[in-house]
């Protein structure tokens, strides 16, 4: 994958920087910007999933609570409250 994006990036940044050495130093420099952001998209992704489970994790109790309460109770309403 490295060298398709050197290869192409090579090929846009011609005719911005004729020198062949600036221009392989600004698309190595292109290469790890965005192994950067695909690292920290990856990490969003994983502190979403965390944030989901917690959430999942608190609604699950709250129903727990509720259906025990009508377990003990019946359905008189307490639940609610």
């Amino acid at each position: 994958m490295r060298d398709q994006f050197m290869r192409i990036a090579m090929a846009r940044l011609r005719h911005l920087y004729p020198f062949k050495p600036q221009r392989q130093a600004v698309a190595a420099k292109m290469w790890v910007r965005y192994l950067d952001r695909m690292a920290m998209r990856q990490w969003f992704k994983e502190q979403q999933e965390i944030v989901r489970k917690e959430k999942w994790q608190r609604m699950e109790d709250e129903w727990n609570k509720r259906i025990s309460i009508i377990a003990q109770n019946g359905n008189t309403g307490e639940h609610y409250e």
